[in-house]
């Protein structure tokens, strides 16, 4: 991978919007940098953290060595200034083997297979995904939300971190049991081997609900716990149309559910408890599997008693391959019969759409470990154990990849349970590899990349933490006044404002112009707003609810954003306002030790709106502190609107410092 490293010091940040090459997390670089598209990074400095963001970088012809073309969403959503804070960098991203999506609302199953297979930007798309806590992570699917269930890898293991859909990474789709129905013939292997007792009961250290004396429970045993377990599930879906049906095998097969023959659903106390019963008749007999006639019997099922518009689904659960006794004089056709269950297979999904998950009971593993075991109580125990015992899993694996069903699993019982818990709740259906990528063009010309705005000077990193910290002390001071008030006054001394207003506050200024129009947020969020009674200094203090929020409130620090803002708002040369314009120079120069700092003087200005906020913050700490220092009032005044009480009836004696007015107001 070509290493690339952009950042605010080096590059210019052009923004993009409309269809095109950039868009949702896709970022535009020269292709005289980068050779051919890769995973990247985005930092982002911010709200005293840095972020990081999952981005895919494109080469693009035209694009200067010099520019980033990021889309006007992404900027906007993590809020990132185009000339500080910022730096891209190119990082390695594996391909999960599997990527499950979940099913939106919407389009149905079938819709959302083809929309997911034909989708042109989905392979190369770059996600984070895997933390423990981490908020869901949404795919694009062609202007379609598809939230990421799983990311697993080879071994079917989940993986974490920065990912890339590769292309050949297999796309599932999870179907929730509320969204639709599922058929499901669930094939039960009940040959001789299914007696043997290698899967540990517990399970990722919680022992199983009914008690046991061993440490190992047979394979039997493992399945009928696992189908109870997806029986409880299920019932958490009632009501969604699907039908069921229990098939027992070993060389003949049997329906256990429904009683009869047929397939019925699972909705209702009696039909639950009717399943729970075939279940638990679930016994292994000593004989051999044949699996090619249990697949025949399957598809029998779903053709004749399916119900219309339905997942067709066959769930093969056994522990080995498969065995039909033949006559000693056609032995001779044994690989022939082994092969016979996968072309049965393909016939039935090819013919009837049906599709087939294989849940391998035990492994290699598994049974070495419990065969070892036996060596001193098991009569005539030999290195080597009788084939027919061992688990073989090669055939599930092969059914599974002509059915076009569910990635093969293989295991104990914390495999089984997960496998069905989940057949419980929905279904999945694997679609296949991604289309290959059809990037479309760069909706931005030569012309307007070159046309960029140049880069603004760059910040002393010291001063924006200095800022942000300070912004947000600001903040966070504002809202304890705001509950302190509620709970001492019974209103808010400063009315509500809006996101956009905070998100307005926070934003440094680089020139006269933007500090011009942050001067006009800050002064209607914290003066504008302000109870009305605080707005203007009086010389007594008593007239106020609590005389002792005089003190902070009357020493200047608010009203110098009313000079402020007049001053930069108004016509300042007029002979009128010869005073207003001395305080406020007065004010400009105490913070900035200039009279008229130069209207790009970036650093000015910057120290500007850091010592304004800072004096907000600590006016807001002192008020904060004389509300806490304050008694509960005797009587908790209705929060009314200031507006609606700009003459409040005659004040009553102060109780403890803190006067009650005979009506609320605020």
């Amino acid at each position: 991978m070509t290493a690339l490293r952009c950042t605010a010091q080096d590059t210019r940040l052009v923004t993009a919007g409309g269809p095109g090459l950039v868009g949702d997390n896709r970022i535009a670089v020269s292709d005289a940098r980068l050779a051919a598209e890769s995973a990247g990074v985005l930092q982002v400095d911010g709200l005293g953290a840095r972020r990081s963001v999952a981005v895919r970088i494109v080469p693009a012809p035209g694009v200067p060595s010099d520019v980033v073309v990021a889309p006007t969403g992404l900027v906007q959503e993590h809020r990132i200034r185009a000339d500080e804070g910022w730096d891209l960098m190119a990082a390695d991203a594996p391909a999960p083997a599997v990527l499950e999506l979940e099913l939106p609302s919407g389009p149905s199953l079938d819709e959302a297979a083809l929309m997911v297979r034909g989708a042109p930007l989905l392979c190369g798309h770059v996600f984070v995904h895997g933390y423990d806590g981490a908020a869901d992570v949404w795919i694009d699917v062609s202007g379609t939300l598809f939230r990421v269930r799983r990311a697993l890898d080879h071994a079917g293991q989940q993986l974490r971190g920065l990912l890339r859909v590769g292309g050949d990474t297999t796309l599932a789709l999870f179907a929730p049991g509320d969204r639709g129905g599922v058929d499901v013939v669930v094939l039960a292997d009940c040959s001789g081997s299914m007696s043997i007792q290698d899967i540990p009961a517990q399970v990722e250290g919680r022992w199983l609900s009914r008690l046991r004396g061993n440490a190992t429970i047979s394979r039997m045993d493992a399945l009928r716990d696992a189908l109870l377990s997806m029986v409880d599930t299920r019932v958490r879906y009632a009501g969604v149309g699907a039908r069921f049906a229990l098939v027992k095998f070993d060389h003949e097969n049997a329906t256990l559910f429904p009683s009869g023959d047929g397939m019925a659903e699972v909705s209702d106390a009696a039909s639950i408890a009717q399943l729970r019963g075939a279940i638990t008749l679930l016994n292994h007999r000593t004989s051999g599997t044949d699996i090619g006639k249990a697949l025949h019997k399957a598809g029998e099922l779903l053709h004749r008693y399916g119900a219309p518009g339905n997942e067709r689904l066959v769930v093969l659960v056994s522990d080995g391959a498969n065995w039909a006794p033949v006559p000693e004089e056609r032995s001779g056709e044994s690989v022939a019969a082994t092969q016979d269950p996968v072309s049965l297979m393909e016939d039935l999904h090819a013919g009837l759409g049906i599709r087939l998950h294989a849940v391998g009971i035990s492994d290699e593993t598994l049974f070495g470990r419990w065969w070892q075991g036996q060596r001193w109580s098991r009569e005539g125990w030999t290195p080597q154990a009788h084939p027919s015992m061992v688990p073989d899993h090669q055939m599930l694996g092969e059914l599974v990849t002509v059915a076009g069903g569910d990635r093969q699993r293989i295991g104990g019982l914390d495999v089984l349970e997960e496998y069905f818990a989940e057949l419980g709740s929905g279904v999945v259906r694997t679609v296949g590899p991604p289309m290959p990528p059809r990037l479309p063009q760069l909706q931005l010309s030569a012309e307007e990349l070159m046309a960029g705005p140049a880069r603004r000077p760059a910040a002393d990193p010291r001063q924006r933490r200095a800022w942000e910290a300070a912004v947000e002390e600001a903040v966070a001071a504002y809202s304890r006044v705001c509950e302190a008030s509620r709970a001492r006054l019974g209103f808010q001394l400063l009315r509500s404002s809006s996101p956009a207003d905070f998100g307005r506050l926070r934003q440094q200024c680089a020139n006269r112009a933007e500090f011009t129009s942050w001067i006009s947020v800050t002064y209607q969020v914290f003066n504008e707003r302000l109870h009305a009674p605080l707005r203007y200094p009086k010389k007594d203090p008593s007239v106020l609810e609590l005389p002792q929020l005089a003190g902070p409130f009357w020493d200047g620090r608010m009203s110098q954003l009313h000079e402020l803002r007049n001053f930069y708002h108004h016509d300042r040369d007029v002979e009128q306002r010869s005073e207003q314009n001395r305080r406020a120079g007065e004010i400009i120069v105490r913070h900035t030790g200039s009279y008229d700092p130069d209207e790009s003087d970036t650093a000015a200005w910057q120290t500007f709106q850091l010592g304004l906020v800072r004096d907000l913050a600590a006016l807001l700490g002192e008020a904060h502190g004389v509300l806490e220092a304050a008694p509960e009032p005797v009587a908790a005044a209705p929060a009314v609107e200031p507006e609606e009480a700009a003459h409040p009836a005659g004040p009553a004696e102060p109780v403890g410092g803190v006067r009650i007015k005979s009506q609320g107001y605020d």
